[in-house]
């Protein structure tokens, strides 16, 4: 009787903290700067943190149109906050806001933020993971194998001085190449017509798939992946309808193929979303993936965050009334922003080295600030336009 009453207490026990609502430490905190509340954070730090933490950052789902921080997302980093892991929730721009790559730029961004706060928030920028689901798992994963790749960072989002590099992902049931998800629909679905010009992935882009397959191939996890990319956790469901389980499959053998160290699951029986995966024992994967993963942290040396060099551009002619050109760095790719004195922006590009030509004929007179970001050089400069 004594043994069965103490089980019962234990399963409740697990229960409660399974369903505890947790309350943010920092909410709200803007990772760009600008009050778009589509681009604001919340951040959990356990009691006691008083050192050096590891951090899990959560995106959440909702075939990139919908969803938030904070509203029902908490499951997926419950476990882990309980077991002393600082935690943050992020919102990004939705594909009704902006289209592709906005969000990942955001993603990329909110990373930089959380790590150039570091010293504020313990946090061990050598120890940060990633977690989400469906669309926030396609997220967690193209910000992971972007990590290395200067050319999709989002610099002038701010944070510019360090990476986003992370060190650990765990992806579910995200879609990866969404151009191989018709036809391969998971086991009991119809099939689906993500190559339609409303689908999630479409409004995403900006496109009808079949007719953009560059920016397809920009969106796709697998088209940055290297041997220096995190370790991965991908898992889904062989009966999810939403997002064909090809995805993770053909994640799975790119991962292998660059010999990315890597955890892949095939769940029989489920589909997409659910309970099932935030229960006790999936959770308890996770947390085991992310202690692994973690455990070893980073070579500072080997992954040395961005020593920028600061430096005026070269911008002629200057004043203009039409157009200027800007003469980059070699050996480097470079966003652009250009804003008015209210800083608002009113051109952003991203260009590789060399002279590049920006038209100004529709802009009012007056001046305008210039920033070029770039792997090794952020530039500065203004332009009068009369």
């Amino acid at each position: 009787m004594k043994k069965s009453l103490l089980l019962l207490a234990l399963v409740s026990c697990s229960l409660s903290a399974f369903n505890q609502t947790l309350t943010p430490t920092y909410s709200n905190l803007d990772y760009v700067g600008d009050g778009n509340t589509k681009q604001m954070l919340d951040l959990y730090i356990p009691s006691g943190v008083n050192s050096p933490t590891p951090l899990i950052i959560h995106i959440h789902g909702g075939a990139f149109m919908g969803g938030s921080k904070g509203v029902s997302e908490q499951g997926s980093f419950r476990t882990l906050y309980n077991e002393g892991y600082i935690c943050a929730d992020i919102n990004y721009r939705l594909s009704g806001d902006s289209i592709w790559p906005a969000q990942l730029f955001d993603c990329k961004t909110a990373v930089r933020y959380l790590k150039a706060h570091a010293d504020l928030y313990n946090i061990d920028t050598c120890r940060i993971g990633l977690i989400g689901e469906s669309a926030g798992g396609h997220l967690v994963s193209i910000t992971g194998t972007t990590g290395n790749d200067p050319s999709v960072e989002g610099l002038h989002l701010g944070s510019a001085g360090v990476s986003s590099r992370v060190q650990a992902v765990v992806d579910l049931f995200g879609p990866t190449d969404f151009l191989q998800m018709d036809g391969h629909e998971g086991i009991g679905c119809s099939s689906a017509n993500h190559n339609a010009a409303n689908s999630p992935e479409s409004i995403l882009l900006g496109c009808a798939l079949p007719t953009c397959p560059e920016r397809v191939e920009s969106a796709n996890p697998m088209h940055y992946l290297d041997a220096n990319d995190p370790q991965y956790f991908v898992s889904c469901g062989d009966h999810d309808c939403l997002v064909a389980p090809y995805s993770s499959l053909l994640f799975d053998a790119a991962l292998t193929e660059k010999n990315v160290t890597h955890t892949y699951e095939l769940v029989a029986g489920q589909g997409h979303g659910g309970s099932f995966w935030h229960n006790t024992a999936q959770d308890a994967k996770y947390l085991e993936f992310f202690n692994t993963a973690l455990a070893a942290g980073c070579n500072p040396t080997a992954i040395k965050e961005r020593d920028l060099k600061k430096s005026k551009v070269s911008i002629f002619p200057n004043p203009a009334s039409a157009s200027f050109t800007l003469e980059l760095p070699a050996n480097e790719y470079f966003e652009v922003n250009m804003k008015d004195l209210t800083g608002r922006s009113v051109y952003q590009g991203q260009h590789l080295s060399g002279s590049v030509f920006i038209s100004i004929s529709e802009l009012p007179n007056g001046l305008y600030l210039i920033e070029a970001f770039g792997g090794e050089h952020v530039l500065n400069g203004k332009i009068l336009k009369n």
